[in-house]
């Protein structure tokens, strides 16, 4: 079955910016999803895709020890199985705060506001939502680059 909507990597890839466009504009627990499980994704959507090049294709899975994208991994996984049993974690957990103080000033609706997501590490490091957007962002910018696809 194939989404007419959506035919390959790149197209998989503008999806996960205007995900990361939505997650600028307001931070949301629906949001966050979409971002992580596409983020995460988009490395089978490489390996699958007959117009990109084989090396492009074949590499794709060093994406998997990259920081941002293992991240993603744990996230997106977690989601779809509720647990990781092929292999080690390396996130803890995430948290959303709402209420006063949380969020970015004048975002959310209005006597709302707009969460906080933290996504908790193994070893203690505490990003930001945002923080991890930007990451996953920059990786697959530089795998799209390294690669020449476009």
């Amino acid at each position: 079955m194939s989404l007419s909507i959506l035919c390959g990597a790149v197209d998989l890839f503008g999806k996960l910016k205007r995900d990361a466009e939505a997650l600028d504009e307001e931070v949301s627990a629906d949001r966050f999803f979409n971002f992580v499980v596409t983020g995460y994704s988009l490395i089978a959507w490489v390996r699958h895709d007959t117009t990109l090049s084989a090396t492009a294709k074949s590499e794709v899975c060093t994406l998997r020890k990259d920081h941002w994208i293992k991240v993603c991994g744990d996230l997106a996984t977690a989601a779809k199985h509720f647990e990781l049993t092929d292999r080690k974690p390396i996130t803890e957990s995430t948290e959303m705060q709402t209420g006063y103080g949380s969020g970015r000033y004048g975002k959310g609706g209005y006597g709302i506001g707009e969460p906080t997501i933290n996504v908790i590490l193994k070893d203690g490091t505490i990003y930001d939502c945002l923080e991890l957007k930007a990451g996953v962002i920059a990786s697959w910018e530089q795998f799209f680059q390294d690669y020449h696809i476009s």
